[in-house]
């Protein structure tokens, strides 16, 4: 499979760009551990060459992030210049600072969707958000991008708060209007490893997949449902989870490096922005060019030159393995640094396998 990506050649034709790590929340499955914007996050021309470098090296479509990104003033100009090379942008956002004000410019920006993220019902979604009427702000975001015809969806973390209550969340999101909803793990890194309770273990795997299954098949056509790539991998689900149940399809493996980008608000360039570690980080806009970065020898090595040998545990047993290539790259490295070797035991193929034999 790796092969074949080689061979099409490596574009950063999708990515999520974090424009400030600044945030009015401090929510306690934050990845990134957002509050205060990084010391020397980049100036709006910085910006904007960087957002004419990646529609360059064909960028198709990213998604405007943060922290907040809201609380970024420039938001609009960047999305703005996106748009103007024929560059899809959308944002995610926790919606507390949107208004109708708001909306205009996401229209003026030619931003294609607003994607917001809801934890639960109010009490969970507060307890998560830990901010008293972050419910109500979020719901009143997602009524006005419905009531003004804006394509709005929905982003959650699945976590111990909430994996019990999809069918519930996924109903109050059709009553809502929503049409997308993208539905992620919870797992073990940034503020979440603060609160153990909260962890899904690989076990809720069983739980968590075929109840996105379920509901992806019973509200077809209402409410598209997508897996995040942290949920899978080769089993039976996932000619629905990787098709959402239009035809038969897989996991191909961690795109980050090879058709993803993920950029940092101070210019830091990583194949994924979920790698929250500087070992990720290929380089710097500016000490070099986004074109140097992306092209040099070397970098995003743990995709762009994966071996078998690269992965340990199950992992390098697996049969799926040089497809796979252990599933996504982050949670891989999570688990696999005590025998030093990517393994990722968040895959529901291993979990099913190693119950099956006693393990």
């Amino acid at each position: 499979m790796l092969n074949l990506f080689k061979k099409q050649g490596f574009r950063p034709r999708a990515g999520v760009w974090e424009l400030t790590l600044r945030c009015n929340m401090n929510c306690l499955h934050c990845g990134s551990r957002a509050g205060k914007p990084r010391r020397d996050e980049l100036t709006l021309d910085e910006l904007l060459r960087l957002a004419d470098d990646l529609a360059e090296l064909g960028g198709q479509a990213f998604t405007l992030s943060g922290g907040e990104p809201l609380l970024r003033k420039e938001w609009p100009q960047v999305a703005r210049r996106l748009s103007d090379h024929g560059v899809r942008a959308n944002m995610i956002s926790n919606g507390f600072a949107f208004r109708e004000a708001t909306l205009d410019l996401a229209r003026e920006s030619g931003l294609v969707n607003m994607a917001f993220s809801v934890d639960g019902d109010e009490a969970i979604h507060e307890k998560i958000r830990a901010k008293p009427g972050s419910f109500r702000r979020v719901m009143e975001a997602i009524d006005i991008c419905v009531r003004n015809d804006f394509p709005v969806s929905v982003v959650s973390h699945v976590t111990n708060a909430n994996l019990y209550k999809l069918d519930e969340m996924a109903q109050m999101l059709i009553d809502k209007g929503v049409t997308m909803w993208q539905v992620q793990g919870g797992f073990d890194f940034g503020n979440l490893s603060d609160h153990p309770d909260l962890i899904l273990e690989p076990s809720a795997l069983e739980v968590f997949v075929p109840k996105v299954v379920e509901l992806m098949e019973r509200h077809r056509g209402v409410l598209r449902i997508d897996p995040a790539d942290d949920v899978g991998y080769f089993t039976d689900e996932d000619a629905v989870l990787r098709a959402n149940g239009e035809d038969e399809g897989y996991w191909m493996g961690c795109q980050a490096g090879l058709t993803v980008i993920g950029i940092e608000a101070n210019g830091n360039i990583k194949g994924c922005l979920s790698m929250q570690s500087d070992d990720f980080v290929e380089g710097n806009i500016r000490q070099e060019s986004l074109r140097e970065i992306w092209f040099k020898e070397g970098n995003f090595a743990y995709t762009r030159q994966y071996k078998a040998e690269n992965l340990g545990g199950f992992c390098r047993e697996c049969a799926y393995n040089d497809l796979c290539r252990g599933g996504c790259s982050w949670n891989a490295y999570l688990h696999g640094r005590d025998i030093g070797k990517f393994a990722n035991k968040y895959c529901l193929y291993q979990v099913r396998e190693l119950r099956e034999r006693g393990e």
